[in-house]
């Protein structure tokens, strides 16, 4: 059951940042990026140029010392659509992204093979976070000293499917999603005026919980000991999500696990022929 529970929480804690309860447009490209960028000036650059040296010492990748094991326990791919939806239940937008757990990070790609491509890839060995151009090979160094706080706060953000408030409640519908046998289960929150639909399988079984995510190990952004887990909670992972609109029924995203493996490409961690641009090199 602890290893079904931590599942699902895994999959929820991932569903927070890629699909938001109001299906904003290009949330994750959108926002990550800006974030990352507000952050870095802000918290980094325009403080470095003040402060001078000494506090360019301060936030070297040496001493950067969160991650004294770097390694993450499971290699895994998954590969998620995410579809957003206008007021009027008309579809609004489309994005695909691809989450690679490496063995020592993570790679999370938007729209791959797409015009719009987007990577960012956390090195926890080497305590670094790059924004990747996949097409014109280069990257973006930056040190992931302050990555972990941005993301709780994020996580924070988003609906909380822990809350007092909320109710899980277990359906006897049961159809294929996506290649997997699938049972529905529906949440509701009153309180916060939050309808979602999930469709969970048994088929897949993984406990991610000892993963980095996001300058952050996958167990710290979640609540799971505070839950008392019935026949209504989920029990499985989640192959698909639909949330609502606030007092409609017409969907605001749709989030689909449409592949999922228990290993991950190198590729996607390797950098060696990229033109690398460290953040603190312009300093």
């Amino acid at each position: 059951m602890k290893k079904i529970y931590t599942a699902i929480v895994t999959t929820l804690m991932l569903l927070a940042f890629m699909a938001p309860v109001q299906g904003q447009r290009g949330f994750i490209k959108r926002k990550i990026q800006q974030k990352v960028e507000k952050d870095m000036r802000e918290k980094h650059a325009e403080p470095q140029r003040e402060k001078g040296r000494k506090a360019i010492e301060d936030i070297t990748y040496e001493n950067d010392t969160r991650y004294p094991v770097p390694e993450n326990p499971v290699q895994a791919t998954l590969v998620m659509k995410m579809q957003s939806f206008k007021k009027n239940g008309k579809l609004d937008d489309t994005n695909t992204a691809k989450m690679v757990f490496g063995e020592t990070g993570e790679c999370m790609i938007m729209n791959e093979g797409d015009k719009n491509e987007s990577r960012m890839l956390f090195d926890y060995k080497g305590a670094a976070t790059y924004m990747v151009n996949h097409k014109e090979k280069t990257a973006m160094k930056m040190p992931m000293i302050n990555f972990q706080k941005m993301a709780e706060k994020m996580a924070g953000d988003q609906a909380d499917l822990e809350d007092s408030n909320g109710e899980w409640k277990r359906t006897d519908e049961v159809k294929e999603v996506n290649g997997y046998k699938a049972r529905k289960y529906v949440y509701t929150n009153p309180k916060e005026d939050i309808k979602m639909d999930a469709w969970v399988t048994k088929d897949i079984s993984i406990d991610l919980s000892g993963n980095h995510l996001f300058g952050g190990q996958i167990k710290d952004f979640s609540k799971a000991s505070t839950i008392k887990i019935d026949e209504n909670y989920p029990q499985g992972m989640m192959v698909r999500s639909i949330y609502y609109d606030k007092k409609s029924d017409n969907p605001s995203s749709i989030m689909d696990i449409t592949s999922f493996k228990k290993s991950s490409d190198p590729k996607y961690f390797d950098l060696s022929g990229y033109t690398i641009n460290d953040i603190l090199g312009k300093l």
